[in-house]
């Protein structure tokens, strides 16, 4: 008796979970997707958001972007651009990932930019792979590390100098 009681209820858990959980998700389209300009009231579409320039943006808002605003905004844009494909559809993988993922430091990105300090971080820009960023940013920080020491040991042999 408890074996029929328990495949009836197993048969009638897995019809019901059957009956709702097929769900057919599709990429959205960079038209449909709105999102809302920051501190102000203001949606437009994503692909309307790729194509705003500054000017622009000071016209919507009222407020003239400063430099790390102007950066950040372009950095944005360039993120959200490389997510949409070119059938106008969002790789929401992709977006998502962007969104999400840390700077992680790159020994080899630092080293290169350490030790061969314009050329290494040109290096660093032709490798094609999921640690490109992290590898660049590291070699930005190698670069300022050997400039820095250069800096130091010329101001230490002008002071020996006079």
């Amino acid at each position: 008796m408890r074996r029929v009681v328990l495949v009836l209820l197993i048969l009638i858990l897995t019809y019901s979970s059957y009956s709702t959980s097929i769900w057919s998700f599709t990429d959205p389209k960079a038209e449909q997707v709105l999102i809302q300009i920051p501190g102000t009231q203001i949606q437009m579409t994503l692909a309307d958001y790729v194509k705003l320039k500054t000017s622009n943006y000071k016209n919507l808002t009222g407020k003239k972007l400063n430099l790390k605003e102007t950066i950040v905004f372009k950095g944005t844009q360039k993120q959200i651009k490389k997510t949409i494909r070119k059938d106008g559809t969002i790789d929401m993988a992709a977006y998502q990932k962007a969104a999400k993922e840390p700077f992680k430091w790159h020994w080899g990105g630092f080293f290169l930019g350490l030790f061969i300090p314009i050329l290494g971080t040109v290096i660093t820009l032709f490798f094609k792979d999921e640690n490109k960023n992290n590898r660049t940013i590291s070699s930005l920080f190698g670069l300022s590390v050997a400039a820095g020491v250069v800096l130091i040991v010329a101001a230490i042999s002008a002071a020996n100098y006079y």
